[in-house]
């Protein structure tokens, strides 16, 4: 308030100072033919003095940031100032008098003029027009009341009371002003703390609107914001404005790294695939982490050419670059699927559908690879559709069927073991390749139904064999590692164990290692599965995700040697030597092992060279149904001595072979 006064006083005083001064040299013309020169000179000098350095001081205390720090000291010092002046002004009045001068009109028009327009300039602070012109107007006052005419003190007393009012305008003047500057600081305090709270609720708008569109995680666009920009880029792009690409990455073992250092690693392995993507794209591109371990990237350039494919390339070889996590290089690796607009789709749905069904291919096709969208894929997505939409009614119906192909022991030919293998005969596409089946039970999220029917042709073989005297041999039956954590594979094959009567060292599961690193409930399916007794066998060892290193961590109770290196080994060395130190390893560990895709005589007689246990392929016999199955059985059981002769080998129809 005090600072407000002052800035007051301090604007109004120039204009103050020059009718001060303008108003004593006038009077002083005026008073010149009857007042002493000498007294008249000095008078104005004086009060030019005064004035001068009045303004001299305000600019000083003002330029030098007084009157901010301490503006009740410099407007004493402002009021101080307007005393000088005013007892100037009373000196002169004296003067005059003293010369016979004080009632004349010029006397009176001067004084008068000096007091109203103090009054005037000076409405923030009493106190500086009371300073001006208190000591001229007593002095005044005190002439007219001494003089002898009463008139004089009519005068006199009407001065008073105007004095007396002056004083109480003077009050009331500064109080409105107060008044004024007090309405003013709450308005500027109210604007403020409505402006403070604008900015508030705006950042809170801001904050809300960064986490409704972004992943807490990674900082990426998050679904909601990936959908909205990509029917922004899609409406540019089908206006002319340029291509867009839509991509979707899937890291490939990132699940293993989840459960084996924990969901703390894990979320630094998803910062850290979040970053290079940043780093390999470009600013006006959008990455986005629409959950879990799924990225996605909207490509927009003016001519794309084949930019898509090299930013593919590169995604694909930036992430399976190995980084470090618990002290330890790890390696992810990722599956790119991309597709383009308008070629390969014209909405948002189209694409992303075009998109997911070329990240399958990549995924299908070995993975640490992209694929474009191309018209084989669609073809295939209707196949799929075609299968999942009669798989219900198949299982149901027994249009799922169970066939089994045999495993002998290379010392004896005798049957130690069946593999299950499902085969479904389509009334519109005739027999159907099992990993199509198994893939479009995923997608239309059937797979313990089928699973389910052939645990539950399994059982009955194993009842079967039971009944023929022959309990010794073991049926397995593969399990994807993707069923693990969809549902609870333990307790569905015990229940069907329960239900059949069949032991559980009956039968086995064979599963790759990623089964064990795909969910958590994946190691404590197997956990609780090898607790009643059934057997786990690795399946595909050496290619894919097994590895001996790895292979430390799992409770196993064999091996399944890849029919890639049995192809090979009476042409490659290296793939000899190889097969033979799984042997070795296996013997070491105590465990089976199973070499399957034995083709011809030639590799079961390398194989049994190696020592190689158990054989298993189209050289001993093809998947034949249950009833063929036991009659080679007990056929071969009577004739085998060496599992490359003797033996009957049963040729199913040809597209039943898968």
């Amino acid at each position: 308030m005090t600072r407000d006064q002052l800035s007051a006083v301090h604007h109004a005083l120039l204009p103050a100072l020059i009718s001060n001064v303008f108003v004593s040299c006038s009077f002083a013309i005026m008073m010149w033919p009857s007042v002493d020169h000498g007294f008249l000179l000095a008078w104005v000098g004086s009060n030019a003095v005064i004035n001068v350095t009045r303004l001299t001081l305000a600019s000083y205390w003002w330029k030098t940031g007084r009157s901010e720090r301490e503006p009740a000291r410099i407007l004493v010092g402002y009021t101080l100032g307007a005393f000088l002046s005013g007892f100037c002004w009373a000196v002169g009045l004296i003067g005059v008098a003293v010369a016979g001068q004080a009632f004349t009109i010029g006397t009176g028009l001067a004084f008068c003029g000096i007091t109203a327009g103090a009054a005037i300039q000076s409405t923030a602070h009493r106190g500086v027009v009371l300073a001006f012109v208190g000591p001229h107007n007593l002095v005044l006052i005190l002439l007219l009341a001494t003089a002898d005419p009463i008139e004089s003190r009519i005068i006199a007393l009407n001065l008073f009371l105007l004095a007396v009012m002056m004083i109480k305008a003077s009050t009331k003047t500064e109080q409105q002003f107060k008044h004024a500057a007090r309405l003013k600081y709450e308005a500027t305090h109210l604007a403020a703390s409505l402006q403070a709270a604008n900015d508030v609720a705006t950042q809170a708008v801001h904050r809300l609107e960064y986490v409704a569109t972004h992943d807490h995680l990674t900082g990426l666009a998050n679904r909601v914001a990936y959908q909205r920009a990509f029917d922004q880029f899609l409406a540019r792009s089908a206006s002319g404005e340029g291509d867009l690409t839509v991509m979707l990455i899937d890291l490939d073992r990132f699940k293993e790294i989840n459960d084996t250092l924990g969901h703390a690693e894990g979320d630094a392995a998803l910062m850290e695939v979040a970053r290079r993507l940043k780093d390999l794209l470009g600013p006006d591109d959008l990455i986005a982490r629409l959950g879990g371990d799924e990225f996605a990237a909207l490509i927009f350039r003016p001519t794309m050419a084949a930019e898509d494919e090299a930013i593919a390339e590169r995604i694909v070889r930036r992430l399976g670059e190995p980084f470090l996590l618990s002290d330890r290089a790890w390696q992810t690796g990722a599956s790119v699927g991309f597709a383009r607009y308008p070629t390969d789709g014209v909405t948002v749905k189209d694409l992303q559908g075009c998109a997911d069904l070329a990240l399958y291919r990549a995924k299908s096709e070995g993975r640490a690879t992209w694929r474009a969208f191309g018209d084989d894929m669609r073809r295939g997505a209707v196949i799929r559709q075609l299968i999942g939409r009669d798989l219900i009614e198949a299982v149901d119906g027994g249009g799922i069927e169970v066939w089994f192909q045999p495993q002998v022991e290379s010392g004896t030919g005798e049957v130690c073991g069946l593999e299950a293998l499902l085969r479904w005969n389509h009334p519109e596409l005739g027999w159907l390749s099992p990993p199509d089946v198994v893939r479009a039970a995923a997608a239309t999220r059937q797979s313990e139904r089928l699973t389910r029917a052939v645990v539950q042709g399994v059982c009955r073989m194993a009842q079967k064999l039971a009944q023929l005297g022959r309990p010794g041999i073991v049926v397995s039956l593969n399990v994807s590692p993707d069923e693990f954590g969809t549902y609870r594979v333990a307790d569905m094959i015990a229940r069907e164990l329960t239900a059949h009567g069949v032991a559980p060292t009956a039968i086995a599961i064979e599963i790759t290692e990623e089964a064990v690193y795909s969910t958590e409930r994946g190691g404590a399916d197997l956990a609780a599965l090898r607790r009643m007794g059934v057997r786990i066998i690795v399946d595909d060892f050496g290619v894919a995700y097994s590895s001996i290193g790895s292979l430390r961590t799992i409770n196993f109770d064999g091996i399944k040697i890849d029919k890639s290196f049995i192809q090979n080994l009476g042409d490659v060395q290296k793939d000899r030597r190889l097969t033979g130190a799984i042997f070795a390893f296996a013997q070491s560990l105590g465990v089976d092992v199973v070499a399957e895709g034995v083709e011809t005589r030639a590799q079961a007689d390398i194989l049994v060279g190696l020592g190689c246990p158990i054989l298993q392929g189209y050289h001993f016999a093809r998947p034949m149904p249950q009833a063929q199955t036991l009659a080679w059985i007990m056929q071969n059981g009577l004739t085998a001595s060496r599992p490359a002769a003797g033996m009957t080998v049963y040729h199913p129809p040809m597209r039943a072979i898968a």
